[in-house]
Order: structure tokens, then sequence, then C-alpha cells
């Protein structure tokens, strides 16, 4: 009854084995991708980056509109108005019995002369605030680059740990065959060839779960990609160094000293605080006066402005007679009137013309009583500025704590890299001395198969120590302004 349990489980595992590598082999539209490339492809495409490029954008708009500002402004304005019944006569200020309209251009401008710099101040602070932006998208995409790696190196870790469990399992498929036939042959129970197809199938197993791993590992880098034209990859593989107990060849302390003048992250926490400075600057200009200068042009029309001509009439009026040495003589007056003669109203830009005017001026604004507002604003600055110093020592308080733990990482994972290596070389001794004596009969398969399952977990672990040894690497290759890629 054992014997025939141990012979189910073997067919069972065997044909999710099959059904694996059928998966595996339906795969046929895989992009090739080298590291540099998923990088590239994932900053292209990353939701999060295009936000921060676009948030870039806009404050270029903002420091480019407080320069803007520095300008004059200008404006016009047209009015016109109906007036029905009695109305007034612009003209004469006197009401007549009859419908008017009147037209009203005007052109206005003002310009900023001085307001305690603060459009100045305006525009340092913008600036600032591009470049601490400009910095927060640097850090985003170097973030993305840095978990691309780790996605890359997580497919060359599960492709490796695949490659292990498919050499154990060949190994072991080699080993049913010689025992095969041996117990054909009479010298090995049949119980040995049944005990090594269970293994078999535990093998298969694993390796089934190393494939799964891998396509996690896959859909990870994919995800990063966010590229809808590929649905599978497949890495270049790359040349990684070998772990080394000598350490890192910087210490924590150069590390740190680095990464404080490289980190973008540093470098806008930093900028913050100029920006802060500004704000300061800006708040104060509230308590200085605001001294504007302004210029303005208009002119008019109305149907009620007539246009008359003038014709000399000459008129005799008898004032009676006179007596002069006995005569009358008539008294006759010759007088000549300008008569005004009504030609219509008159014409629209004529008008205008006779009714252009123009003026300037300089206003001062001068603060006496905001109700405190100044000085509150003036405050709220300051505290500002404090969140910006906090938040920059946070930044760096921050990136050494990262730091350290980087390189306990990397250094726990090169001595444990070291000692899986003498693990490994020792269990393959050891091995190779339980296959021959199990081949020989002189033990028994929980023995040997107890032998193989360790040499097959340090196989896994040194796999795994060497890629989180590589990984830490990388780390702390970022912190110094190093390449990501190899």
């Amino acid at each position: 009854m054992n014997r025939f349990l141990l012979f189910a489980l073997t067919i069972t595992c065997l044909t999710f084995q099959t059904k694996a590598q059928n998966a595996v082999q339906a795969s046929g539209n895989e992009t090739r991708l080298s590291l540099q490339d998923a990088v590239n492809i994932a900053l292209k495409n990353n939701i999060s980056v295009k936000q921060s490029e676009n948030q870039v954008l806009l404050n270029s708009l903002q420091l480019q509109q407080s320069k803007f500002n520095q300008l004059p402004n200008a404006s016009g304005n047209i009015n016109e108005s109906f007036n029905f019944g009695r109305s007034l006569d612009p003209f004469t200020n006197t009401f007549v019995d009859r419908n008017i309209n009147y037209n009203q251009l005007s052109l206005g401008g003002n310009v900023t002369i001085f307001n305690g710099y603060q459009l100045k101040n305006t525009i340092a602070q913008n600036d600032l605030l591009l470049k601490a932006t400009q910095f927060d998208l640097l850090a985003m995409k170097e973030n993305i680059s840095l978990q691309v790696v780790l996605a890359y190196l997580n497919i060359m870790n599960a492709e490796d740990q695949l490659a292990i469990a498919q050499t154990q399992t060949g190994i072991t498929k080699l080993q049913i065959d010689r025992t095969d036939k041996l117990v054909k042959a009479g010298s090995l129970p049949q119980s040995n060839l049944f005990d090594l197809k269970a293994q078999l199938a535990t093998e298969e197993t694993t390796v089934i779960n190393n494939q799964s791993t891998l396509d996690l590992a896959k859909l990870s880098l994919l995800q990063l990609l966010n590229d809808k034209n590929i649905a599978d990859v497949k890495v270049d593989r790359i040349s990684v160094p070998t772990p080394s107990t000598a350490g890192y060849d910087a210490t924590i302390s150069k590390i740190y000293e680095i990464a404080q003048e490289s980190q973008p992250t540093i470098k806008a926490a930093d900028v913050r605080i100029q920006g802060a400075d500004k704000g300061i600057e800006i708040a104060k200009a509230g308590f200085l006066p605001i001294i504007t200068g302004n210029v303005n042009l208009g002119a008019n029309q109305s149907n009620a402005q007539k246009d008359y001509t003038f014709k000399s009439v000459t008129s005799d009026q008898n004032l009676g007679v006179v007596k002069f040495q006995g005569q009358d003589i008539p008294l006759i007056v010759t007088t000549t009137n300008n008569v005004p003669i009504d030609n219509g109203t008159t014409g629209y830009f004529k008008q205008l013309g006779n009714t252009f005017n123009y003026g300037f001026g300089v206003n001062a604004n001068i603060p006496i009583f905001s109700k405190f507002a100044n000085r509150s604003n003036v405050s709220r600055a300051k505290i500002q500025k404090e969140n910006a110093n906090l938040n920059a020592q946070q930044a760096r308080l921050t990136l050494r704590q990262n730091i350290e733990q980087a390189y306990t990482n990397l250094n726990n994972s090169a001595k444990r890299f070291d000692a899986l290596t003498i693990q490994v070389s020792a269990l393959e001794e050891s091995f190779r001395a339980a296959e021959s004596r199990f081949n020989a009969g002189a033990i028994d398969f929980v023995n040997y198969s107890l032998q193989k399952t360790n040499l097959d977990k340090a196989k896994a672990n040194l796999v795994q120590a060497k890629y989180d040894f590589i990984f830490r690497t990388k780390i702390l290759d970022y912190y110094q302004n190093k390449p990501l890629t190899f």
C-alpha cells in the first residue's frame, strides 16, 4: 500500500511538471530586454514620473508668470449707453426731449514702481521651488530605477534557482535509471526505486514552485515597465561581481558625505529652506508702501453733438430819423449775424478727436494698520522656514540610517555568502560519498535523501545570498551617485 501511494504521488507530480513545462514553452512572445532597456522603458511609462514632470512644467509656468508680473498692466474699456425720453444732453448739460446714445472709450495702464521688493523675491522663490521639484523628479526617477534593478536581479535569481532545481531533478532521474537497472539485476531491492521516484516527485514540485516564483518576478518587472506592448520578458544575463568579505570600498562616513552632496532628496530639502527665506522677505514687504504709476487715455461720442456751420446774413434796421441842420436824416443800422446751420450729428471719429484726453499720475499706498495681518504673515513664514529646516534634518537622518542599514546588510550578505560557499563545498563532497554508498547499498534512502536535500537547500541559499549581496551593493552605489546599471 505504501509503495502504491508513492507511485501515485510520483505520477501526480509528473503531471504537474508537464503542465508547467507546457506553460513555459507556450510563452513565445517574450521581449528581450537589457537592464538599461528596462530602466528606460519604466521611466518613460511610469505614471508618477509623468505627474512629477507635469508639476515641473507647472512650476516653470509659475516662475515665468512671476517675471511677467513686473511688466505694466494695460486695459481698455468701451461703454455704450442709451437714454430715452427726457434726457440730459452731455454737451449742453440741459434736459432735452429726445433719445440720446452716448459712447465712451478709455484706455488705462499702470506699473508697479516699488512694492517692497515683493516681485523680486517672488521670482527668486518660484525659481527655488522649480529647482526643488526638479530634484524631486530626479529622486523619483532614481527610485524607480532602483526598483527595476531589484526586479531584474530577482528574475536572474529566480532563473538560477529554477536551473538548480532542474539540475537536481536531472541527477535524480539518472539515479532512477541506474537503480532501475540494479533492481532488475537483483542487486538492489524494489523499494529503493520507489523511494527515488518519490524523491523525484518532490523535486519536480520544487521546479514548479520555482517556475511560479520566476513568473511572479517577471510580473513585477512588467508592472514597473507599464508597457501594454510587452506581454512577457526575457532578460539579458549580466555579469555580476562575486561577493567578498573585504566589504565595500568606502566607509559609512564617506558614503554619507558623498550622498549629502549628490542625493536629490537632500538638495530639494536645502533648496526649500532657501525658498522659505524668500517667503519671509515677501511677508515683510507688507509693512512697506506700494508705489504705482498710472496713465489713461479717453474719448467719447454722442448723437447729441451736432455739426453746425455758420452763414453771414446782413440786414438793415431803420431806427427812425434824426433832424440835422433842419433836415430829416434816416437812422439806419446795418448788422451782420452768423446764423448756425444744422448739418446733422457730428461724425464719429471727429467727435473722438474733439474729445480726446489723457492724463497720468503716481499712487502711493502706505500701510498704517492692517489688523496685525502683516505681522501674522511674517510669523507664519518663519514657522514655515523652521519646518523646512526640520524636513532637511529629517532627510539627512533618514539618509544616514538607510546608509548604515544598507552597509550592515551588505557585510552580512557577504559573510553569509562565504559561509554558504564553504557549506556547499562540504555538502557536495558529503553527497558524492553518500551517493556512492547508496549505490552500493551501504546506506538507506533516508540518509541519501537527507544529504541531497541539504545540498539542494544550500545551493539555493547560496544563489539567494549572492543576489542579495549584489542588490545591497547597488544601494550603496546609488548613495554614492554611481550608475545603477552594470
